[in-house]
């Protein structure tokens, strides 16, 4: 059996088939939703969900939330008195979700589709079906939330329909376009924004309570980690309740104990709420509208609207689509369960012998150019598989050889951009600047795997690379402290040494063994070569390939 898993910066929900349905996994307190959460206990033994959130006022230095927005990045996060990176904690996470899963299922799962946002690049894919491995399943698929979202409500009928998901969660919103014909689901486009979420929403909320009380008292939540973590409690209580109510009261019990009134308590009405966030939702309309106009969607020209998320409740979102788009939002699914019925749809049924999906390029690809710019070859959004070739020639009379740089992102200049590889293209006609003809082909398949290819027409010399598994340039500093990262490192690598096989397990063991040994500074080379083998190991245990890094050369 396969587990569909929605992994969320606020709650994680699993799924599984039972009769043509999906159905939601309780965990071991009875509850669909388990909170995204890791903490520690005073004794230091490990809390994920509810027992870890239930001790965020008390313990907020011993707890960490939204882990999945630091995921893919060069981080440690600190915990208590030591650090962990984002994927160790969001395979927490997964280990819980996969124990509850199994006692609930009585079987051992040993794969799982996990939902990632649409717009995660490569390393943030990579570092997901990291997570997943730690977490001790076998082979880790990745679909995107949205297209998981739209899962659930185009299965029940076999028409052609244009679908388009709203998908607003804690963490992140993305909107994907889609457009299916039975068993056949193509993306036209997805467009997100990492840092637009329901915790924006509580931050900024966050900052009205905090500007409250100390305008009424002397407390103030800068530099009080209690304080703070109460305000935000509150802030999301008040969200929620306005979601459903015209106003409500925000109470903070015990706040100010020293004072006559020790509870400090003010009235919010949805009215403010809205007049505050009027900035998020402006970049929600403007990113619904874009994804709109990439897919080739007017406004009025598609059947289903989906919403997905629990952001998606809130009163001012669901205003802005019913005045921008004249058709009403698809309500047959719970919008925060959605994406994990949908996962499970697609692990029971995905793939040759069911549905079949064909996703969108979610960053342009791009050449290098002498002058340091860069020309799109393909352009982000195009369904995959996509291939392109392009005509270039020489800078400099007498040119000998080339150098094809291939870059992932949206930037016009290179150095904006993510290197995905390079390579050298020797023996090319030599003649006058310009003379000669350099076709360069960028083809990308259904797996998202990139191959670049280059080739003189004169001289008939060809080269060709496929983008392998390699770690992010060193030139992006480590955050934070550089010896937990390292710490971090070692643990991942040993941890994920069993799982491999050949020449990799082998290679994997010597690095412990050596790091175990050495007990001295590791320098930007050795942290470069720890990266690539995580990498490799993912790309041979899970399903995406992640690509390289501008390390990447002849």
């Amino acid at each position: 059996m396969k587990l569909g898993i929605d992994l969320g910066t606020t709650n994680t929900l699993a799924a599984y088939m039972e009769n043509g349905r999906p159905r939601l996994i309780p965990n071991s307190r009875g509850r669909f939703t388990t909170p995204s959460v890791v903490g520690l206990d005073g004794n230091g033994a490990l809390l994920v969900g509810e027992s870890a959130r239930n001790q965020v006022l008390s313990a907020p230095t011993r707890t960490i939330a939204q882990v999945k927005r630091s995921i893919g990045r060069r981080v440690a996060l600190p915990l208590g008195s030591g650090a962990y990176s984002p994927e160790e904690l969001s395979a927490r996470i997964l280990q819980t979700i996969r124990a509850g899963a199994r006692d609930y299922l009585g079987d051992e799962l040993e794969e799982a589709v996990i939902t990632v946002p649409a717009h995660f690049d490569d390393r943030q894919r990579a570092a997901t079906v990291e997570a997943g491995l730690l977490a001790g399943f076998h082979r880790v698929s990745l679909l995107n939330e949205p297209t998981a979202a739209a899962l659930p409500y185009a299965a029940r009928s076999r028409n052609h329909e244009r679908i388009v998901v709203f998908d607003f969660g804690g963490g992140t919103l993305d909107v994907s376009c889609l457009e299916r014909d039975g068993d056949d689901y193509v993306v036209h486009a997805s467009v997100g924004d990492g840092e637009l979420g329901g915790t924006d929403i509580d931050q900024i909320l966050y900052r009205r309570f905090s500007e409250h009380i100390a305008a009424s008292s002397d407390l103030h939540a800068d530099g009080d980690p209690l304080i703070a973590q109460v305000l935000l409690q509150a802030a999301e209580h008040a969200k929620i309740e306005l979601s459903d109510r015209l106003q409500t009261t925000v109470t903070l019990p015990f706040l100010n104990p020293g004072a006559g009134a020790p509870h400090i308590s003010f009235e919010i009405t949805r009215e403010e709420m809205d007049g505050a966030i009027q900035p998020l939702i402006a970049r929600a309309r403007a990113l619904t509208a874009q994804a709109l106009s990439d897919a080739g969607f007017d406004s009025r020209g598609f059947d289903t609207l989906v919403l997905s998320g629990g952001s998606s409740r809130l009163p001012a979102v669901q205003q802005f689509l019913r005045d921008d788009y004249a058709v009403t939002p698809a309500a047959r699914v719970n919008p925060e369960e959605v994406v994990a019925g949908g996962a499970a749809l697609y692990a029971a049924t995905g793939g040759v012998a069911g549905l079949h999906l064909r996703e969108a390029l979610s960053h342009t690809l791009a050449i290098e150019l002498s002058d340091g710019s860069c020309v799109p070859v393909i352009r982000k959004n195009q369904s995959l598989p996509a291939s392109r070739t392009r005509i270039f020639t020489t800078v400099s009379d007498q040119q000998v050889e080339a150098e094809i740089h291939l870059l992932q992102g949206d930037k016009r200049r290179a150095a904006d951009n993510r290197s995905l590889g390079r390579f050298t293209l020797t023996n090319i006609e030599t003649a006058a600047q310009g003379r000669a003809r350099i076709t360069v082909s960028v083809s990308v398949d259904e797996d998202g795997l990139v191959t670049l290819r280059a080739g003189d027409r004169t001289t008939g010399v060809q080269r060709q690379m496929t983008t392998k598994p390699r770690s992010e340039s060193v030139r992006n500093a480590i955050e934070g402290d550089v010896s937990k990262y390292l710490e971090s490192l070692r643990r991942r690598i040993s941890a994920l040494a069993h799982r491999t096989r050949g020449d990799l397990k082998t290679e994997m063991e010597q690095i412990v063994q050596l790091l175990d040994e050495q007990q001295t500074a590791v320098g930007d080379d050795m942290v470069t070569v720890l990266e690539t083998l995580i990498l490799e190991a993912v790309a041979e245990q899970g399903s995406v390939a992640p690509v390289g890094d501008d390390r990447a050369a002849s």
